[in-house]
C-alpha cells in the first residue's frame, strides 16, 4: 500500500509515467505521421499569427497618426489572417481523423480480444458494462487525440514565438507573460485530478446502469409475472440518479475550470494593457515624461496578449479531456490486459511424473489402436485452490454422441470452455487425434466447431442475416447457397413457422430474439449449426427454460440432424438423451 501510494506521488510529480499515460501515448505513436503534419500546420500559424498582429499593428497606428494606412500593409495583414485560419482549419482535419483512426482501431483491437476471451470475458465485467466500454469510453478518448494531444504543442510553440517576439519591444511585458503563464497551467493541473476522479466515477456508475438496464430488459416478463417491476424501476430510477449526480459534478468541474482561466488570463492581459496606457500617457511611475513603447508597438503587443494566453486558456479547457481520456483508458487496458487462452502455444501443463505415464500411453495408443477423435486423459481444471472441473479421463470416437449430465458447478461448461480454446491453465492430457492440444492449430480447430449456448446469441436484424452470420468469410470457404439454406430449414424444423410469418427470412429480429419462442430459437440454433458444416457439436444445455413437450420436440430434432457428427451435449437429467452413444455422469470429484 505504501509503495502504491509512493508511485502515485511520483507520478504526479512527472517522475514516472502511469500506464494510462504509457497506453494513449502509444496509440498516438500509430498516427504520429499525422501529428506532425499538424504540427507544421501549427508553425505555420503561429508564424502567421505574428505576421498579422505586426501588419496590424502598423496599419492601425499609421491610421491613428496619420489618417492613412499602407495599402500593402492591410494586404500582408489580410493574407496572414488568412494563412492562419487555413493552418488552423488543415491542423484540425488532421486531428480529427487521426483520433478517428486511432479510436477505430482501438475498439477493432478491444472486440476482437473479448472474442477471444470468449466466456472468460464476464471475469472481467458483465457484456452490457463492457459494451459501455468498447463505444461510450472509446468515444471519451476523442477529444483527447483530436484537441488535447495538439493543443500540448500548441502551448509550447505558440508563448515561445510571442516571447521571442516581444522581448525586443518591451521587457516589462515579457516579465509580465513569463510570471503569469505558470499560474494558468498549476490552477489547470489542480482542477484537472480532482475531474480526473470525477470522471473515473461516472464511468463506473454508467457500467453499473448498463448491467442494470441490460439485466431489466432480459429480466422484464419474469419480474411481471413476480409483480416486482415497481422495486426493478425503483433500483433502475436511483441508478439513474447517481448517473446524473457524477455527470454533473464533472460539468461543475469544467464550468469552475474554465471560468478560473478566464479570470487568470483577463487580469494578465488587463495588465498589460495598463501598462502600455500608462506608458503612452508617459505617467509610469518609474518613467514619467517618457514613453516606454511606440504606439506601433503598443498595438503589436496588445494584439499579440489574447494571443498568448489563448493557447494556454485552450489546453485549460481541453485538460480535463485528458484527465477523462485516462479515466477510460484505465478500464480499457482492463479489458486488453486480460490474458487470452492460446492453448497452441502455451506449454503443456502436465507434472512431470504424469507426464512420462501418459507418454507411454500416448506411443502405445497410435502403435496399437487408431487414436480416439478427442481424449481426455486425467484431465483436470484447478483455480484459486478449488477444482472448476475434477479430473476426468475418457474419450470420444469420431461420429460418437456423448451426453454430459450433472449438478450445477461441477465443471460440464467448464469443459466446454476448455475444448472451444478459452483456457489454457488445466492440468493433464488433452489430446486432439492423438496430439496435445496446445499443439494444435486453434483457428482450424474452432472452424470444425458448431457451439449452441444454453441461450442463443443474435444480432439486430433479419432471421437470414443471423443464420449467415459469419458464414462464408473465412478463406477458401462459400457461403451457404439458397438451396443449402432451405435444407437446412427444413432439417431444423424452422421452414414452417419462417414461411409463417409475414416477411419469412426477412424478420428482423432482436438481440433477445424477440417474437420467437424459446423452442424455435433453439431450432434456428440448430440450423445455424447445419449451415456452419461442422464437424464437431457442442451444445450446452440446448433445452434449459423449455417446457418438457418442447424440450422433447428439440431433441427428437437434434436426434435427426447430427447423425455422423461428433457431438458432446450438456443436459440434466431432467431431459434426458436416450439416443447418445455414452451418457457421462459428472461429479465434483470427477465420473462417476
Amino acid at each position: 500500500m505504501r509503495k502504491n501510494k509512493e508511485a502515485k506521488k511520483a507520478g504526479r510529480a512527472g517522475r514516472i509515467k502511469t500506464p494510462e499515460a504509457i497506453f494513449l501515448g502509444e496509440l498516438a505513436n500509430q498516427q504520429s505521421s499525422k501529428y506532425r503534419l499538424a504540427q507544421g500546420f501549427g508553425v505555420l500559424f503561429a508564424v502567421s499569427l505574428v505576421l498579422q498582429a505586426w501588419a496590424l499593428a502598423n496599419v492601425f497606428s499609421d491610421m491613428a497618426l496619420h489618417q492613412s494606412f499602407s495599402l500593402s500593409l492591410l494586404i500582408v495583414g489580410l493574407f496572414a489572417l488568412l494563412l492562419r485560419a487555413l493552418a488552423n482549419f488543415g491542423r484540425e482535419r488532421i486531428c480529427t481523423s487521426a483520433s478517428r483512426d486511432i479510436r477505430y482501431g482501438l475498439r477493432r483491437k478491444l472486440v476482437s480480444h473479448l472474442t477471444e476471451l470468449g466466456p472468460a470475458r464476464l471475469r472481467i465485467e458483465e457484456d452490457a458494462a463492457l459494451s459501455t466500454r468498447v463505444y461510450e469510453q472509446v468515444d471519451a478518448l476523442d477529444d483527447f487525440f483530436s484537441r488535447y494531444k495538439p493543443q500540448v504543442f500548441m502551448v509550447t510553440l505558440i508563448p515561445c514565438v510571442i516571447l521571442l517576439s516581444v522581448v525586443s519591444v518591451s521587457w516589462v511585458a515579457f516579465f509580465v507573460f513569463m510570471m503569469t503563464a505558470p499560474l494558468v497551467i498549476i490552477f489547470m493541473i489542480f482542477v484537472g485530478h480532482k475531474a480526473a476522479q470525477a470522471n473515473r466515477r461516472q464511468f463506473s456508475v454508467l457500467a453499473m446502469l448498463s448491467n442494470q438496464f441490460m439485466d431489466l430488459s432480459q429480466g422484464l416478463s419474469e419480474l411481471k409475472r413476480l409483480n416486482r417491476t415497481s422495486e426493478a424501476r425503483t433500483r433502475l430510477s436511483e441508478s439513474a440518479a447517481a448517473y446524473q449526480k457524477t455527470t454533473m459534478s464533472v460539468l461543475v468541474l469544467a464550468f469552475l475550470s474554465t471560468a478560473t482561466l478566464e479570470l487568470f488570463a483577463s487580469l494578465s492581459i488587463a495588465m498589460i494593457a495598463l501598462y502600455l496606457g500608462l506608458g503612452l500617457l508617459e505617467i509610469l511611475p518609474w518613467q514619467v515624461g517618457e514613453s516606454p513603447v511606440t504606439l506601433t508597438q503598443a498595438m503589436f503587443l496588445l494584439l499579440l496578449a489574447p494571443e498568448f494566453y489563448l493557447p494556454l486558456r485552450q489546453l485549460g479547457n481541453d485538460y480535463h479531456a485528458k484527465q477523462k481520456a485516462e479515466a477510460a483508458a484505465t478500464d480499457l487496458l482492463e479489458i486488453l490486459n486480460t490474458a487470452v487462452a492460446r492453448p497452441n502455444t502455451a506449454e503443456s501443463t502436465v507434472s512431470s511424473a504424469y507426464s512420462s505415464a501418459s507418454e507411454i500411453t500416448i506411443n502405445k495408443t497410435s502403435s496399437e489402436n487408431p487414436p480416439t477423435f478427442i481424449d481426455f486423459q486425467n484431465l483436470s481444471w484447478c483455480e484459486e485452490g478449488r477444482y472448476r472441473l475434477a479430473p476426468i479421463t475418457a474419450n470420444i470416437s469420431k461420429g460418437e454422441r456423448v451426453w454430459m449430465s450433472g449438478e450445477s458447478g461441477v465443471g460440464k461448461s467448464s469443459l466446454l470452455h476448455l475444448l472451444l480454446g478459452f483456457e489454457e491453465d488445466y492440468q493433464g492430457q488433452f489430446l486432439i487425434k492423438g496430439k496435445p492440444f496446445h499443439t494444435v492449430s486453434l483457428p482450424e480447430w474452432r472452424a470444425k466447431l458448431a457451439w449452441l449456448p444454453q441461450i442463443p446469441e443474435w444480432v439486430n436484424g433479419s432471421i437470414r442475416r443471423n443464420l449467415l452470420l459469419g458464414l462464408g468469410s473465412r478463406e477458401g470457404v462459400e457461403a451457404p447457397s439458397e438451396e443449402e439454406l432451405q435444407t437446412a430449414l427444413m432439417k431444423s424444423q424452422c421452414d414452417e413457422f419462417i414461411h409463417a410469418l409475414p416477411a419469412g427470412l426477412e424478420t428482423k429480429l432482436t438481440e433477445l430474439g424477440s417474437g420467437l419462442s424459446g423452442g424455435q430459437m433453439q431450432r434456428l440454433s440448430i440450423a445455424r449449426a447445419l449451415l456452419s458444416k461442422a464437424d464437431v457439436w457442442l451444445l450446452d444445455e440446448p433445452c434449459s427454460g423449455l417446457d418438457k413437450e418442447t424440450a422433447q420436440a428439440v431433441l427428437e430434432t437434434l436426434d435427426h440432424v447430427s447423425k455422423g457428427k461428433t457431438l458432446l451435449i450438456v443436459s440434466h437429467d431432467t431431459h434426458p438423451i436416450v439416443w447418445a452413444d455414452k451418457h457421462w455422469a459428472l461429479t465434483k470429484e470427477g465420473f462417476a
